[in-house]
């Protein structure tokens, strides 16, 4: 049996959220770097990151035997170093997929996002696919 498995970074347009704060700032990130969230509306001129390193997550053989098929949602900030910190599941499929979604996750790095040519921490999701065939 064979299994498919895909990450999509959703990215829409790159705004502040409609808050009026250009950043919003998150007192347990490791330092005290504004996070920028990625909305709808407008324009904040902020580049966005760019997967260098994105190992894909196992697929349990419990889930193979089940058959579960679905989607995945992570969210996560990437750091202004590249880094991935605060990673958590906002729409789960199965426990252990999820797990597998986060572990994977967590390996990856980034180009970071950059404001006004600087890098700076944003608040992405990721969408993962996983599909029997």
């Amino acid at each position: 049996m064979k299994y498919m498995f895909s990450f999509l970074i959703c990215m829409s347009l790159i705004a502040p959220l409609a808050t009026g704060a250009s950043a919003k700032q998150d007192r347990s990130q490791p330092t005290d770097d504004p996070v920028y969230e990625f909305g709808k509306v407008g324009d904040s001129g902020i580049t966005a990151p760019k997967p260098v390193y994105q190992p894909d997550p196992e697929y349990t053989d419990r889930a193979r035997r089940k058959k579960i098929s679905g989607t995945v949602i992570v969210s996560f900030v990437v750091t202004r170093k590249g880094t991935v910190w605060d990673a958590k599941v906002v729409r789960s499929l199965d426990k252990e997929l999820d797990q597998q979604a986060l572990a994977a996750v967590n390996k990856w790095k980034f180009e970071p996002a950059r404001k006004d040519g600087q890098p700076v921490s944003v608040r992405i999701k990721a969408e993962a696919d996983f599909r029997i065939r």
